[in-house]
């Protein structure tokens, strides 16, 4: 078989990152190469009609598997709760991954048997599940899916109930937090973490910026887990929905080199831990900026409104470095590498189409929302933005549209998994917030759809190979 081979597109290449795992999602062969993918030679011509022919090299030696997809389970039980789980369901669909939610009841009852990823992401896993949920059984349950060989990615409350040390963890990795029960005596900030397992750094620069949110802080001691990354550097103090900052000096004394990313030694437990959210893509970021005492705040004064809106602007959409490492992270744990199974699915409550209706009755008064919170600024932070929602709201219009457009011939896996994740966006839209805070998440379904969106379009110009 001839291959194309596609160079790395390191930390910001979500399209070809899409391309490369929708290939996969149609049983084309592909493989990992020392300078990045190679796919099937017939792909070139949906390659280029992407406008991503710059990602092709040379023919590539070698062969390529015909590998699947894994199958991949977020937990949304109350436990975690939405916008949690939704920020990973972001991150997934901008890397062509589909997934399936699963709330406590749905693991208690063997939901997990046909999956083979199951990402717990943020929120108060920290207390564990059966306890959290009123639920018997859910860690039960999710002990037994890894001890038959399952694997777990988990975020910052996901990290800390993998680790060891509360009634109710799983002590996946032998690894104890330093503030356990107390966790909000860290706070909240960006800070960049060295990346160091070569496996999870692949195409990532020496560090990566991601938001940090009271996720556990691990000694730098000797242990069986392995470290595979460790926090660097402060870069900002944040009050984005938590009004709790993390403290530089608490930052300095306790957090800077030790680990951020641990991973279980034992071969036989496959689970990777982010203290950080490498899953808030930079829309969050931005949202850090815009609250109270953020970036944009404190600099708007001194550098005005055309260095404040190019920041703002800037910002990526739906690719950040924390979605490549959380893609590397699904790669080292052999998940691209197990033979094709039937995919994982459930069915949503409600039809895409549907769903996407009432958003858009929703997103209106969202967006007028936005604008009456703004009005409430200083005339600098009004035009400031004022200039972001209007961005917000011609992108919606345009992504809406092309969404409606193509959603027919949609994978069910993917509009699945968009449905379900749309439906709890909508009520939460309705919530009363500060202005950074409704930016954040009246900007979360719209991200939601244009990484859905990616992924038809992928499809789409893969069809004829």
């Amino acid at each position: 078989m001839a291959l194309l081979a596609l160079k790395d597109p390191g930390p910001f290449g979500g399209g070809v990152l899409t391309f490369v795992n929708r290939c996969r999602a149609r049983g084309l062969a592909v493989a990992e190469t020392d300078s990045g993918f190679a796919v099937p030679a017939e792909a070139t011509p949906a390659l280029r009609a992407l406008g991503l022919g710059d990602a092709a090299s040379d023919a590539a030696a070698g062969e390529a598997l015909a590998d699947g997809l894994p199958r991949i389970a977020i937990y949304n039980g109350a436990a975690v709760g939405y916008p949690y789980w939704a920020y990973y369901a972001h991150a997934l669909l901008s890397l062509g991954l589909p997934y399936v939610p699963v709330d406590a009841g749905a693991v208690a009852a063997g939901a997990l048997d046909g999956v083979d990823l199951l990402v717990m992401p943020g929120g108060f896993a920290t207390w564990g599940l059966d306890r959290a949920e009123g639920i018997p059984g859910i860690d039960a349950a999710i002990r037994a899916f890894i001890a038959r060989g399952g694997a777990l990615i988990g975020s910052c409350g996901g990290a800390f109930y993998a680790s060891e040390g509360r009634p109710g963890w799983l002590g996946l990795v032998d690894a104890m937090p330093r503030f356990t029960q107390e966790y909000l005596l860290t706070g909240a900030a960006m800070l960049s973490i060295e990346v160091g397992d070569p496996a999870l750094g692949r195409g990532l620069p020496e560090t990566i910026e991601v938001p940090y949110y009271h996720g556990p802080v691990y000694r730098d001691g000797t242990r069986g887990a392995r470290a595979c990354g460790a926090f660097a550097g402060y870069i900002a103090p944040a009050r984005l929905f938590i009004d709790n900052p993390l403290d530089r000096d608490l930052f300095e004394a306790e957090m800077r080199g030790t680990p951020a990313i641990l991973a279980a030694a034992d071969p036989a437990v496959r689970a990777i831990l982010f203290s950080p959210h490498p899953e808030m893509g930079e829309f969050v970021r931005k949202g850090m900026a815009l609250a109270g005492g953020g970036y944009a705040r404190r600099y708007l004064p001194i550098r005005g409104h055309k260095v404040m809106d190019e920041t703002l602007r800037f910002y990526m959409k739906d690719d950040c470095a924390g979605f490549r490492l959380i893609h590397n992270a699904v790669a080292a744990l052999g998940l691209f590498a197990l033979p094709q199974a039937v995919p994982a699915s459930s069915a949503p409550a409600r039809p895409l189409g549907a769903v996407l209706t009432d958003l858009d009755a929703a997103m209106g008064p969202a967006f007028a929302g936005l604008r009456e919170l703004a009005g409430r600024e200083d005339a600098a932070m009004q035009r400031l933005a004022g200039a972001e929602i209007d961005r917000l709201e011609g992108e919606w219009t345009a992504v809406l549209a092309s969404l409606r457009q193509d959603e027919a011939g949609a994978d069910p896996l993917v509009s699945g998994a968009l449905a379900s994740v749309l439906d709890e966006a909508i009520p939460d839209l309705a919530a009363p917030r500060a202005l950074a805070e409704k930016m954040v998440v009246s900007e979360l379904p719209l991200r939601l759809c244009a990484a859905a969106l990616r992924i038809l379009v992928t499809d789409k110009a893969l069809e004829t190979c």
